[in-house]
């Protein structure tokens, strides 16, 4: 019998200052200096906040640095080589997903612990041990596991609420892929606990976006921090978090993210298109590879209805253009497990498809 060792991170959810009450007691284990990294937007909004929640308790800020705006090994050298950093107890990762998963690089590095504070709900990022890592130029690299996920993730519903609509819209997005690529991935195997639980949570991931998603997106506009708001953000950060910490990694994404990443080679997706974003399409990509023709409808309609890209033109992509995407999306480790081969032709059948699809739908 194989040992296996699970970590998850503590969890918060709150609106304002209250979300941060317990901040000094939850960090006191690991030190007293804090360095904080992030991206520019997400340290603007979380800065006066932070001040603000650790008066009264031991924890110092030392510094607020930009992590770069590419999570890549070059951007997380330079933060290592930085003296606030090498004198902090303790890193605050705040900001999206290419933020935090800089944050781990130095956190793994460094051997420092961390603490995460989205500051938009783009995807399960803050709650993982999961980074994926870019080329400087912002094409996809490779992914790598840490060690752990962070110790606690501090999520600050109203600082969700008012950041901008198209990151709820794509976190939405990339975890729709965990609703659908979770169960396909394991498809006919015999799995152990921790694999099996996640397999059934994955269900969670997707059902509150199906049901409380489109009023969500309605909230954020106005700023509102509802409960359906609340119950969308914990399927995108949290739950679908909690399934990528359990599950093996090769039965975590498939051909959704396959797709994704084989579409950062067209400069105009790096450049103007969300990943959660892209992800959605390679999901109905692959309900329609897979004939999964109830779910195809049910999420085709539910994206529909918030906009998410149901074809290759609502991504400014032409069907010249997906040879190359194809070509890398092939090499992805995200299609090595499945329930069978997924091969250029399958893929590039998928797409058209899907294209047919959306004119009579």
């Amino acid at each position: 019998m194989n040992t296996t060792n699970v970590l998850f991170p503590g969890y918060t959810v709150g609106s304002g200052l209250a979300t941060y009450e317990k901040l000094g007691e939850f960090c006191a284990a690991y030190g007293k200096k804090a360095v904080v990294i992030g991206g520019e937007k997400a340290l603007a909004a979380i800065k006066p906040v932070l001040t603000e929640a650790v008066k009264g308790t031991d924890i110092e800020i030392v510094a607020f640095e930009w992590y770069g705006g590419v999570s890549s090994y070059e951007n997380g050298d330079k933060l290592l080589a930085l003296d606030t950093v090498k004198n902090a107890d303790m890193i605050f990762a705040c900001g999206g997903g290419k933020a935090i998963d800089c944050c781990k690089y130095v956190a793994m590095q460094s051997k420092k612990p961390f603490f995460t504070f989205p500051t938009i709900a783009a995807t399960c990022a803050s709650t993982t041990a999961i980074a994926v890592m870019y080329y400087p130029s912002g094409v996809q690299k490779d992914v790598f596991v840490g060690p752990r996920p962070a110790i606690h993730n501090f999520i600050n519903l109203d600082i969700i609420a008012k950041a901008p609509k198209t990151y709820l819209w794509a976190g939405m997005g990339d975890t729709l892929a965990k609703y659908t690529e979770v169960p396909f991935c394991a498809r006919g195997l015999e799995l152990a606990h921790k694999d099996n639980l996640p397999v059934v949570m994955s269900s969670m991931t997707g059902d509150p976006l199906l049901k409380y998603g489109t009023k969500a997106m309605e909230d954020a506009k106005t700023g509102n921090a509802s409960f359906e708001l609340e119950q969308a953000v914990l399927a995108i950060i949290l739950t679908s978090g909690l399934v990528s910490s359990l599950i093996d990694i090769n039965l975590n994404s498939s051909m959704g993210h396959a797709i994704f990443y084989g579409m950062t080679v067209l400069p105009q997706i790096e450049e103007r298109h969300l990943h959660g974003e892209v992800v959605s399409y390679g999901v109905l990509c692959m309900l329609m590879m897979d004939k999964q023709t109830e779910k195809l409808d049910q999420i085709y309609k539910f994206m529909k209805s918030i906009g998410l890209p149901t074809k290759l033109a609502d991504m400014e992509v032409s069907i010249d253009e997906i040879e190359p995407v194809i070509d890398s999306a092939v090499t992805k480790y995200d299609i090595e497990v499945g329930p069978y081969e997924i091969t250029k032709d399958m893929m590039r059948q998928a797409i058209l498809d899907l294209e047919e699809y959306n004119k009579t739908h």
